[in-house]
């Protein structure tokens, strides 16, 4: 096994062990029951919408900076998929669900996650991994609230995008992108830890909210 494989599979084992616990947060729990109040939807896909729009920068920004053809290639993909896959599904769900696109004030969850992509900017590497918790933390998750979610939910469409062929597509073609990454395995999983628990704080912002105010 070499070096890429072992960081790519290390950081697979972590990151799918840590989302299928996801399954028991307010949020997915909610959905999972049939529970989850429509305001706490929209709100995640609210904030959602606006880390995605910056998410997909994020690859067009490494695309600009490639080193290959099969770089660029790689990234635009991604960068395309975020763009026609997730959020084309937030805009078709805005008017079921109340969304406003043109109103969002970044939520302090919002905040912290873009200020840990925004910290390693400079380094290509650290950003590759530090994406990760995302892309491929959802598909694990979604993956296992599908099994328990009952026919007809309203989240069903939003379910669906996480547990497609063409979204496990845009997974490996992450990975492919780590599988050339030259960063220590250690500092990889301290960056994957710490997305990780940014995570968490995402899914738990409106639930977490609405606790407090009670």
């Amino acid at each position: 096994m070499t070096t890429t494989d072992s960081l790519s599979q290390a950081l697979r084992e972590r990151i799918a062990t840590a989302a299928a616990e996801w399954v028991e947060l307010p949020m997915l729990s909610a959905v999972r029951s049939g529970t989850l109040a429509r305001d706490v939807f929209r709100n995640y896909l609210e904030q959602d919408f606006v880390y995605l729009r910056y998410y997909a920068r994020i690859y067009a920004r490494l695309a600009a900076a490639s080193r290959t053809d099969d770089e660029l290639e790689h990234f635009i993909a991604l960068a395309h998929g975020v763009l026609t896959v997730e959020l084309d599904h937030h805009r078709r769900a805005a008017e079921p669900f109340g969304c406003d696109f043109d109103r969002i004030s970044p939520s302090p969850a919002l905040d912290d996650y873009v200020a840990f992509y925004e910290e390693l900017a400079n380094d290509r590497e650290a950003t590759l991994v530090a994406m990760l918790p995302c892309i491929y933390g959802y598909g694990i998750a979604l993956s296992l609230v599908r099994e328990a979610t009952p026919s007809g939910s309203p989240y069903a469409d939003w379910i669906d995008i996480y547990t497609a062929a063409d979204y496990g597509a845009l997974m490996e073609l992450h990975f492919a992108l780590i599988d050339e990454a030259d960063i220590p395995l250690d500092r990889a999983l301290e960056i994957a830890e710490r997305g990780l628990a940014l995570e968490i704080q995402f899914w738990n912002q409106e639930p977490a909210r609405k606790e407090t105010a009670a």
